[in-house]
């Protein structure tokens, strides 16, 4: 087996592990009466770990190596789920977020890997297998919990049941990585050597050139757009559609389909054609006209229509944004610029989350989307901009110009 494909089965192993969890933690939490700013903190505590970890374990593994460190944050994982599946006190929970978030350099270190081991020119195609992992993990994770509840356990344990499931499943992953996957940095490699002194200084310098900055601010931008649909999808479909949990279970796993498709089978057949830039900004237009599209949808057909462009849109402009900032990245920064890109993209959920759940409680359902929307054009404007830079500055393995 490639270790490419074991990093995908590790990827998709956890995002399983994750969405198990994810949907079912606020009601684990009402379980126990706690506070509706009680389960705020919950969902923050992840991103906001996260947030100050990526970065250095980005570093880390470009100093000591991928496999160490992703072996080490997928048992932090692991055991964070142990942590919230026994936990009988919101201090205890907490931990478990906690622990979660600051372990959870999986995908960063993960996608630092893929630069280690593909080809400059097969680079978008490795990070679209990325993609795909998260876009089939995020279609079958929720649909798993909502079976798992189903079991004949007391109650008292029918949702702790799913997190000791998740733990499996990260436990299944820290085994693929000690087992089966070789490490990607030649030990004494000049890119180890080369790795700067652990500092949000060396952090900073890393994304201090303009075009990796830049392609930085238009992924968090992005991912800003995309986190009011997240956010908000499930109270959207019920509020316009009249739609309960299953049926938003659904249009959640057609969005997750149509994006694994692209990620994970056109991207690696286009960008040879078209490079990266054309395809950055072509997903960035169609995923912008989706988010508007989904602000009016007044029935099905238009709801499949507004998923299919969105998902599309996603599907080509992410790994051809990660694939890209990963050519113009020296191999002794992939962990710190990837870190960094991590923590960009979880300040944007952690900022949006709340804002397009503010803009739907107060001024209807189209809000968020309207708002995802104008946030994407922006984001398309400024990738114009961004990549002509990096179309002149590139040297010779960029493939096509703006």
């Amino acid at each position: 087996m490639s270790p490419l494909l074991i990093v995908m089965l590790i990827v998709l192993v956890d995002l399983m592990g994750f969405t198990i969890v994810m949907p079912l933690l606020p009601h684990f939490a009402e379980k126990f009466h706690y506070s509706p700013t009680q389960i705020g903190l919950l969902f923050a505590a992840y991103p906001l770990c996260q947030l100050v970890a990526g970065p250095i374990l980005g570093r880390l593994s470009d100093r000591y190596g991928r496999r160490p460190i992703l072996a080490i944050s997928q048992g932090g994982t692991a055991l964070s789920f142990v942590i919230l599946a026994l936990s009988n006190s919101f201090g205890m929970m907490l931990f478990g977020r906690m622990l979660d978030g600051a372990s959870g350099g999986n995908i960063l270190v993960a996608q630092a890997y893929v630069a280690d081991v593909t080809t400059r020119e097969n680079r978008s195609r490795g990070m679209g297998m990325i993609g795909a992992a998260f876009g089939i993990g995020f279609v079958l994770g929720p649909l798993l919990g909502g079976l798992l509840l189903k079991l004949p356990v007391s109650d008292e344990w029918r949702l702790r049941v799913p997190f000791l499931v998740a733990a499996g499943f990260s436990t299944l992953a820290w085994i693929l990585v000690v087992l089966r996957l070789p490490e990607s940095l030649p030990k004494d490699s000049a890119a180890r050597q080369q790795a700067r002194v652990l500092s949000w200084r060396g952090v900073l310098d890393t994304v201090s050139d303009k075009r990796i900055g830049g392609l930085v601010l238009i992924s968090a931008l992005f991912v800003t757009a995309f986190a009011a649909l997240e956010g908000t999808f499930s109270l959207f479909l019920e509020k316009r559609m009249s739609w309960n949990a299953e049926k938003s279970a659904y249009a959640f796993a057609l969005l997750g389909f149509v994006s694994a498709l692209i990620q994970g089978g056109m991207i690696r057949r286009l960008v040879p054609k078209f490079g990266e830039p054309r395809l950055i900004l072509f997903g960035l237009a169609i995923a912008t006209l989706g988010l508007a599209v989904m602000a009016g949808v007044s029935g099905v057909t238009m709801l499949i229509v507004a998923i299919i462009l969105v998902g599309i849109g996603q599907g080509f402009s992410s790994p051809s944004i990660q694939g890209l900032l990963s050519r113009l990245t020296p191999s002794s920064e992939q962990g710190a610029v990837f870190g960094t890109l991590t923590s960009a993209q979880t300040l944007a959920r952690t900022l949006n989350y709340p804002i397009a759940n503010i803009l739907l409680e107060r001024y209807g359902p189209s809000a968020p989307y309207w708002e995802a929307a104008a946030v994407a054009g922006v984001t398309l404007l400024i990738a114009v901009g961004v990549l002509r830079l990096v179309s002149a500055a590139a040297p010779k393995e960029v493939a096509a110009t703006v």
